[in-house]
């Protein structure tokens, strides 16, 4: 026979004796409850388990109320308290589940509680008590634990102390296949791959600054094999199991941006994706959807409140099912504007709750849980609206009574109460409550679940390619990056495009795709690197190259990527130069992973994009039959029905693996048609010979694999560019030209004496009173017109047209009495930009074009392609000075 959940604590309660062996407290709830047991069930309550989280409400140093930092995944504020009741009414026993780890009275913290679909286990984070003469950053960590309620038992999911404080653990939730997914601080797989790239192990620093990324993670039930399941560089939480098997959580998008929104993702990492609010729940000012939960109908459901300001909020679910963004339906364009703001939201009291700030006559709600009993109930922590009366309305100092928000007492505009918050059955249908924890003062509620049985989610099988995982390896693929959000981005349409009779390859605006990744910035106590390693501009942090790979003719591609690493792209033009927006959105594969995406996407509009139900139609249809080439294609390359060229090409050939190097082959024209194009090859041998002069390894040189990457510092890769010689030699060996760089854009001629630099443009590794080498600053800084005089290069001033002024405005006049001008130097535009190489179109005409009225020096062949590409590739990912914190010099 099986015994009661509930059968341990009743016998708790009637024997004193057993209860203090076992470590259990029984109390009323905290909210003014009566313990007790063996209650005849009520038909008016919930005749199940429930379980809270309950709290002092939150205060400042001063006594006043406080609204907890929204966000704070790893803020230890101490004094909550787990409980677990044996029904959902007031006078139903009561265990205290948590202080049996620490003591009773012990100064810990708990949260981010949720319930096995089986209702018989809890899972939660748990910190304990504060150490005593340590600092923050050496307390203990987050913890997960679970309860298990027929066995009584209460144990922390890692057992071992050193693997449990490695990291910060919180939000925990069950998975179908008996694991558990968490977010975490550990990047257990990050942290790894950084050995491979040479580097310490550490937690990598979310991009928003406020400390290590917490992001998913999952392990076994007894906190074995963890597993890292996504990469993102800020924080992941709030993991919900949505009934399809599919992770919905939040996500936020510091990368240039200032963006919360819900994305989802398999169990295991795969097929990862923007799902709702990217467009609509973004800012500070924006409310949000605390404590989320799935309602039976499979919206979400939480309390909606502006981030920083309020205890409580309103009740309020949203369809994240059939709408991408407050106003916008998964099925929506640009041009349909007819949804309200909110469409999206569904307030679920009926009468008003406020949330601007102003008093909220009929209370406010700080937690909530649905019922899945089929009943349209809600599980809730409510207070009433209270205002605080002056019992002397004369004296300043008197004393306070609370009064209801009644329409009198309101017209006399009464400071607010603290609320007063009790549990309540809230019931939607007929918007009536009833009591389950008589409210009580100073009582706040963050966490409620019920302990019922109910469906678990599908399990979703992984679906990834064994060999492509066992070298690290996934797949993306695009079907065309001239879809710009459901529209043609060409002028002659991808089907005249892709046809090599109609375009050659140097027709077609994109050749090439660079994938980016992402450097994980360790913490202060690791490297504390200066600021200036950024160089002019710290917008784009660090980055590294993983390699390039050719655009199909139809704008598709299909090519091997690193699995594990937060990665972007950038679509190129026949020269290696962006032509793109910068993609300023992490991608991520799992290992074996094919990661599919329709195509490009412009940020400044709200086109649903990236979730597979929504948006616009792809506008590359694929092959229009199947067993025969494209038209005027390679008949070797026959394709089936539907398929992008991308996809032709890896079925046959095999799917394309990047290089470090740019090249080109024309894989697609049919000689019979017309001649193939020109191959080319735009590589690093071709830049330097010596190892330590080359952004990769000579590995990569040969072979390309996961591991690669190309890392450009200025100092050891751009600079050589201008002292490298570059003398014309006659046959006797005479120099007949020296085109050095650095040999006319010197202050220094040939024979040492001062010279203006050419171009005014200075490009020397000299030192300056910065931080960088004089020939960054003199091409991505404003510079000033300079001028020799008396044999001294100095920087030429001019009137500008103001006269000096004592501090009463009056004029200063010299010794002849005229007035003094204010002299300012002459700025010169600077070379290059951080902005990209197409920003920095004027350096790239000068070396590729002449004029002969304008210019005075033909530039033409002094740097050859593969140093352009260099370049290129530099400007593009940000002009860092390093992009390497480790190679920064202490």
């Amino acid at each position: 026979m099986k015994l009661s959940p509930f059968l341990p604590f009743q016998r708790a309660h009637l024997a004193a004796s057993l209860m203090a062996a076992a470590g259990l407290s029984a109390c009323g709830g905290g909210g003014g409850g009566i313990s007790g047991g063996g209650q005849e069930p009520d038909p008016v309550v919930v005749d199940l388990p429930i379980a809270y989280i309950e709290r002092a409400l939150p205060r400042d140093e001063e006594g006043e109320l406080e609204a907890p930092e929204p966000f704070a995944r790893d803020d230890f504020a101490p004094g909550a308290r787990l409980f677990l009741k044996e029904r959902a009414t007031d006078s139903a026993l009561t265990i205290n589940i948590t202080d049996r780890a620490f003591g009773e009275g012990a100064e810990y913290d708990v949260k981010d509680l949720s319930a096995h679909p089986n209702g018989d286990r809890l899972l939660f984070a748990l910190r304990a008590p504060e150490l005593e003469d340590v600092d923050e950053d050496d307390q203990l960590s987050w913890n997960i634990w679970e309860y298990n309620l027929e066995l009584d038992s209460l144990r922390r999911v890692i057992e071992s102390d050193i693997v449990a404080e490695q990291a910060d653990d919180v939000n925990p939730r069950y998975l179908p296949d008996g694991r558990i997914v968490f977010s975490s601080t550990r990047q257990v797989r990050s942290r790894a791959i950084l050995l491979d790239d040479n580097k310490p192990q550490y937690a990598a620093e979310s991009e928003s600054g406020d400390g290590p990324a917490f992001v998913l993670h999952s392990m076994n039930d007894d906190g074995s094999d963890i597993r890292q399941l996504s990469y993102n560089q800020s924080h992941e939480w709030e993991p919900l199991l949505l009934e399809d098997g599919r992770l919905l959580f939040t996500r936020a998008d510091n990368y240039r941006n200032n963006r919360i929104s819900y994305y989802t993702a398999h169990p295991d990492g795969t097929n990862l994706r923007v799902h709702y609010g990217y467009h609509t729940r973004l800012g500070d000012e924006t409310p949000w959807l605390f404590n989320p939960e799935l309602l039976p109908d499979g919206r979400l459901v939480g309390i909606y409140k502006p981030r920083d300001a309020l205890l409580g909020g309103d009740m309020v679910a949203i369809n994240h099912i059939d709408y991408v963004e407050d106003n916008r339906a998964v099925t929506s364009s640009e041009e349909d504007t007819s949804l309200e703001d909110d469409a999206a939201l569904d307030t679920l009291t009926v009468l008003p709750v406020m949330i601007d700030g102003s008093i909220s006559r009929h209370g406010e709600f700080s937690a909530l849980t649905p019922l899945y009993d089929g009943t349209n109930r809600l599980l809730v922590s409510w207070s009433q609206c209270r205002l605080l009366d002056p019992v002397e309305p004369e004296n300043l100092d008197s004393e306070n009574r609370t009064v209801p928000c009644t329409e009198d007492n309101l017209a006399r505009e009464l400071e607010a109460a603290p609320p007063v918050y009790g549990l309540w059955i809230y019931n939607l249908d007929d918007n009536t409550q009833q009591p389950v924890i008589v409210p009580a003062e100073d009582v706040y509620y963050t966490d409620i679940v019920t302990l019922e049985p109910r469906t678990p989610a599908d399990y979703l099988q992984p679906d990834t390619d064994t060999d492509l995982a066992a070298e690290g390896l996934g797949v993306l693929h695009i079907r065309s990056v001239y879809d710009i959000d459901g529209v043609d981005s060409t002028t002659a349409g991808i089907e005249n495009l892709r046809d090599p009779a109609q375009f050659t390859a140097a027709e077609r605006p994109a050749r090439f795709l660079r994938l980016v990744k992402a450097v994980s910035e360790p913490p202060d106590e690791i490297l504390n690197f200066p600021g200036s390693a950024f160089g002019v501009s710290s917008a784009q942090r660090f980055k590294e190259i993983l390699g390039y790979v050719p655009i199909e003719p139809d704008g598709s591609v299909k090519t091997l990527v690193p699995a594990d690493v937060a990665f972007t792209l950038s679509v190129l033009d026949g020269n290696g130069r962006r032509i793109s927006s910068r993609h300023e959105h992490w991608l991520q594969v799992r290992p074996g992973e094919t990661f599919e995406c329709q195509g490009c996407h412009d940020g400044d509009t709200e086109i649903p994009h990236g979730r597979f139900n929504a948006g616009p139609e792809t506008i590359n249809k694929g092959a229009e039959t199947t067993g025969e080439p494209f038209p005027n294609t390679e008949p070797a390359l026959f394709a089936d029905m539907g398929e992008t060229m991308a996809e032709v090409y890896a079925r046959i050939a095999g799917i394309r693996r990047p290089s470090v190097d740019i090249q080109f082959d024309d894989d697609w024209t049919d000689p019979a048609v017309r001649d193939k194009d020109e191959s080319f090859a735009w590589r690093y041998a071709e830049v330097a010979t010596e190892p330590e002069a080359l952004p990769t390894s000579e590995a990569c040189l040969e072979a390309w694999s996961a591991q690669c990457r190309i890392v450009i510092n200025y100092p050891a890769h751009i600079q050589p560019l201008w002292d490298k010689p570059r003398q014309v030699l006659a046959e006797d060996g005479s120099v007949m030209s020296d085109n050095t760089c650095t040999s006319c854009h010197s202050p220094l001629d040939a024979d040492g004496l001062v010279q203006i630099p050419a171009g005014q443009l200075d490009l020397n590794a000299s030192e300056n009173n910065t931080p960088h080498v004089t020939s960054y600053r003199e091409l991505l800084a404003t510079r000033f017109e300079q001028e020799v005089v008396d044999g001294v290069l100095q920087d030429v001033l001019i009137e500008s047209g103001e006269y000096e002024v004592d501090e009463d405005g009056e004029l200063i006049l010299d010794a002849e009495g005229n007035p003094i001008p204010i002299l300012v130097r002459v700025p010169i535009g600077r070379t290059m930009s951080p902005a990209g190489a197409w920003a920095s179109a004027a350096f790239f005409n000068r070396m590729n074009n002449f004029d002969a009225e304008q210019d005075t020096v033909d530039h033409r062949g002094f740097l050859n392609a593969s140093e352009q590409k260099l370049l290129s590739e530099w400007l593009d990912i940000g002009a860092q000075y390093y992009n390497n914190p480790f190679d920064v010099p202490d």
